[in-house]
């Protein structure tokens, strides 16, 4: 489970809460990485994993569309922000990330921080 935590509602905390939480997400047993793929693929073609696989995708989706929704109260949030489309967007981007390891991951991680922190704050606060 994800966890998102900060020392405050001050910008600087919340891009590190940010970087936590999308290293934690990143954080994957590549021993698991071919069973991941493997899953996705056999998903394709078998109607019952599909399903199953949609499941995990909406239940991910809907654990980063709440915590949009709480950053996006917070001042310097964005206000016309489609936080539960970003949120589906991010949650498949996430899902495809498990599936490879990553040759870089810190410029992953500092990557996704921006794209996360300045999708959601505006760049007058950054």
């Amino acid at each position: 489970m994800l966890t998102f935590e900060t020392k405050s509602a001050d910008l600087h905390d919340i891009r590190d809460g940010i970087a936590h939480l999308v290293r934690q997400a990143l954080q994957v047993d590549w021993a698991y990485a071919g069973a991941y793929r493997a899953w996705r693929e056999a998903a394709v073609r078998d109607r019952e994993l599909q399903a199953l696989y949609q499941q995990i995708e909406a239940w991910t989706a809907q654990q980063l569309t709440l915590l949009f929704q709480a950053l996006l109260h917070v001042p310097g949030g964005r206000q016309d922000v489609d936080g539960k489309t970003l949120a589906w967007e991010l949650a498949l981007l996430l899902l495809r990330l498990a599936e490879i390891p990553l040759q870089e991951p810190d410029a992953v991680v500092a990557s996704l921080t921006s794209l996360i922190y300045h999708g959601l704050f505006t760049d007058s606060t950054a």
